[in-house]
């Protein structure tokens, strides 16, 4: 790949290069969504689930939420907004 940059942009170091490829990198997986994790922080790292806390911090690095479980339940995803609207 970096040969293949050369070739057009010669003058342009292999640092500089490589930087734009790791742009690449980092933005094609945040494209395509190739790549998922799980999180379990909310239950493993002290940070237990709260009785009327609709909001939690997530940790850096998450892009997106596809899915919750707790208890060995899925909770579904809301459709629309919500009737009470508790923005604490």
């Amino acid at each position: 790949m970096i040969e293949m940059v050369q070739q057009h942009h010669p003058d342009v170091s292999e640092t500089q290069i490589r930087i734009w490829l790791n742009q690449a990198l980092r933005e094609f997986c945040r494209t395509t969504r190739i790549i998922e994790g799980v999180d379990t922080s909310l239950t493993t790292g002290g940070d237990s689930s709260t009785t009327d806390l609709r909001f939690y911090d997530l940790p850096t690095g998450v892009l997106e939420v596809t899915s919750v479980d707790f208890d060995g339940y899925t909770i579904p995803r809301l459709i629309g907004r919500p009737d009470l609207r508790d923005l604490t």
